[in-house]
């Protein structure tokens, strides 16, 4: 059965069970797409509890866009400590937010909104430091834009599957393959999936839903 299953139906069959086993989800905006752009950047290399608490310290410390662009780059570095990477972090959040005033003439992203999601995904790729997973989160959770983003959990849960190679764009070949009504829905799926049980070290492959689609269980065991 494995072995005859397109990839298409693979996902879709994925995608049921854990709905099954998740439960389903309905869409809700994450806030303006500026600020899911800086709390996306805040996130990279950080859990999503020192995510949380940098952006936090952040909007107590500067309150507003222009208050960021306008203070020095080691005051907001130390306003986002505890995400890491901070020095690089603040240089990225203010380089991003002075070209957004330079090119837009306000800290304003919502015209993303009646991009297509292909056009949108460049604009936010012009900046330096955002990649597909980064503009694809913002696209998702602010924009609702039929969009996946591939996180280090949902990689290695593709590549476990078989469905993307090592030397294929984890982004072009799941959302090619995803339809775009289940996109939302599954990204998340695969994150909780990834934390609770296709886990990076001893994965429960006897727990696992979709373990029969999945050739990882086998080359695990004859390893």
């Amino acid at each position: 059965m494995l072995e005859a299953m397109t990839a298409r139906e693979k996902i879709l069959q994925i995608a049921q069970r854990l709905e099954k086993h998740f439960g389903k989800l309905r869409w809700r905006s994450h806030g303006d797409p500026l600020d899911v752009l800086i709390l996306t950047i805040l996130s990279q290399n950080t859990n999503d509890q020192n995510r949380d608490r940098a952006y936090e310290s952040l909007k107590r410390r500067f309150p507003t866009y222009e208050s960021i662009v306008r203070a020095p780059t080691e005051k907001v570095a130390e306003a986002i400590k505890v995400g890491g990477l901070h020095q690089q972090k603040a240089r990225r959040i203010q380089e991003i937010l002075k070209q957004i005033k330079r090119e837009r003439s306000a800290y304003d992203l919502s015209y993303l909104k009646d991009l297509s999601t292909d056009a949108a995904v460049k604009e936010l790729l012009k900046f330096e430091g955002v990649g597909k997973k980064t503009a694809g989160v913002v696209l998702t959770f602010s924009l609702n834009k039929p969009y996946f983003p591939v996180d280090t959990h949902i990689y290695r849960i593709t590549q476990r599957l078989g469905l993307v190679k090592k030397n294929q764009d984890p982004h072009d070949v799941m959302n090619a393959l995803i339809p775009d009504s289940l996109k939302y829905q599954l990204h998340l799926h695969l994150i909780w999936h990834g934390r609770q049980t296709c886990k990076a070290r001893k994965p429960l492959c006897d727990q696992c839903v979709i373990a029969d689609l999945c050739p990882y269980p086998k080359r695990r065991s004859t390893s």
